[in-house]
């Protein structure tokens, strides 16, 4: 076996152990997707992630955004 025989035959081993941790990390991710408990992890229902749901103080409501901008007063 020449060395470039050996090395195409390492190349060829490491990337198929990196497609097997590619494989691994995504099955992990989606697993935590799905649970609530895992900080940045995308809610199922909407896809997005929960911190994505936080709206603060003077913010409208995305699902009264026109109504409220209608009735309030000009600051």
């Amino acid at each position: 076996m020449t060395e470039y025989e050996r090395e195409a035959d390492e190349l060829e081993a490491r990337s198929e152990r990196l497609g097997e941790e590619i494989a691994d990390v995504r099955e992990d991710w989606e697993r935590k997707k799905a649970d609530d408990s895992v900080p940045g992890a995308q809610n199922p229902e909407t896809g997005l992630p929960p911190e994505a749901n936080v709206t603060t103080q003077g913010d409208i409501p995305p699902e009264s955004e026109v109504d409220e901008r209608e009735s309030r007063p000009d600051e």
